[in-house]
């Protein structure tokens, strides 16, 4: 019988093989295969939860190997690591359910050959207390990090904030909805949810965001989603096209737009009145963008640009929603930990530099244009913002104050959130503003 442990095992065997998103391997699996809905969730849960535990889980793995760890079957290693969290980390299966499960998985998918090795080693989780770090364990098997990123966080944040920044990006991640206003009230559309058995909280620092406790699919599925009146979309990013600010009747470019979260955002801030242009390297993107523009009407041309390159039309505002290492998002994507490297943080700043540099010459006099990451990196946030200020005289930071919560703007004045201390994503993003000609 092929139930939710079957799947995980085929999702991550899939991941792990090649370099694609998990949630991209995951959704693609869905859509290939007919799961119950009791399956999809707890297969999602052992793939999220694998995958971001696998650092600590190896650790664990590799107390009773007599061989590194990477020579183990590729399947092996797989079946180990979910075992290993079923048995260890989720309150919800019993320890000798696990082995048992596992084992006879094993037995079945690759044969006796390899169930006694299974069978010795999932035994061998008895002797682990899952809530106590090995005094030899360092920081990044503990809390299933690489090292350059631990090593990093704590050159840049002190060893006290980057473990609450690991135990906060590695609880189970929250899902805001950003409430459209406009053409009916925040009453109504609440009371509606509530009648889908919807329940949820306000999210921090916001009358239009709540945050979703359970129900999130009967929300999704709903005539709200589908109409407009529900976005999924974290507080945090909302934050940044409020400080934005777009006006009724301005032109905006909205850059590395794709799919769209923020531009929409910006078309209830424009009241319907005026241009978003909106665009994306990606043209996969672009169509996903475009497909929900068009559905719900919204007044946005889509288009596929190189926001380093090519030409756009001269705005008002100007967005961009900068390419990054997303470690701010670590939390909800948590392959994103695995599938970095710390030469990737250089690169992503030539990139953002180029973006930047050249998105300027679009903006009109007097103009804004907004520089945002989900990064929680200071080389691809303050210091790209600075270098372009020195290279560019005619621009200058224009303080947030009051366009977003004042507690969320550090000491240059620009959107800096970080999760543990605001219970958001990782967002920077400065305002930046075009001095009169």
């Amino acid at each position: 019988m092929k139930d939710a442990r079957y799947h995980a095992f085929q999702i991550l065997k899939k991941y792990y093989r090649s370099n694609n998103r998990l949630k991209a391997v995951r959704d693609q699996y869905y859509k290939n295969n007919k799961l119950h809905h009791q399956d999809i969730s707890r297969s999602l849960v052992l793939t999220n939860e694998v995958v971001r535990w696998q650092g600590r889980l190896d650790y664990w793995i590799n107390l009773f190997l007599d061989k590194p760890i990477h020579k183990l079957h590729p399947s092996v290693h797989i079946i180990l690591r979910i075992g290993f969290f079923e048995a260890l980390m989720d309150e919800f299966v019993p320890q000798h359910a696990a082995v048992h499960s596992w084992v006879e998985f094993t037995k079945k998918e690759l044969g006796k050959k390899f169930s006694g090795l299974v069978n010795a080693l999932l035994r061998k989780t008895n002797n682990i207390d899952p809530n106590l770090k090995d005094k030899k364990q360092s920081l990044s098997a503990w809390y299933s990090y690489p090292a350059w990123i631990i090593d990093k966080w704590i050159h840049q944040f002190g060893e006290e904030k980057t473990i609450e920044l690991c135990e906060y990006l590695n609880m189970p991640s929250h899902i805001d909805l950003r409430l459209n206003c406009v053409t009916e009230s925040k009453d109504t559309i609440l009371s509606r949810l509530d009648k889908l058995d919807v329940e949820t909280i306000q999210s921090p620092e916001s009358d239009y965001f709540i945050r979703v406790d359970s129900g999130l699919r009967n929300a999704v599925k709903s005539e709200l989603f589908t109409k407009g009146l529900i976005h999924v979309q974290d507080r945090a990013s909302g934050a940044v096209v409020e400080l934005l600010d777009p006006q009724p009747g301005d032109i905006v470019l909205d850059v590395c737009a794709a799919p769209g979260t923020k531009s929409g955002y910006i078309v209830e801030k424009i009241k319907n009145d005026g241009k978003i242009f909106a665009s994306d390297v990606s043209q996969v993107r672009v169509l996903i963008g475009e497909k929900r523009s068009n559905e719900l009407k919204w007044p946005i041309q889509w288009k596929r640009k190189d926001a380093s390159e090519d030409d756009f039309p001269m705005a008002d505002r100007i967005l961009i929603d900068a390419p990054c290492t997303g470690t701010g998002v670590m939390g909800r994507r948590t392959d994103i930990r695995w599938r970095r490297e710390k030469e990737d943080v250089e690169s992503m700043v030539t990139i953002q530099k180029s973006i930047i540099a050249h998105m300027a010459q679009f903006l009109k006099p007097g103009g804004v244009m907004v520089y945002a990451t989900c990064s929680l990196e200071m080389e691809e946030n303050w210091n790209v913002v600075k270098w372009f200020l020195k290279l560019d005289d005619n621009f200058r930071i224009d303080s947030g104050k009051d366009l977003v919560p004042n507690n969320w703007l550090n000491a240059q004045k620009c959107l800096e959130t970080f999760p543990p201390r605001d219970k958001v994503d990782g967002m920077f993003a400065a305002r930046i503003r075009k001095n009169d000609e």
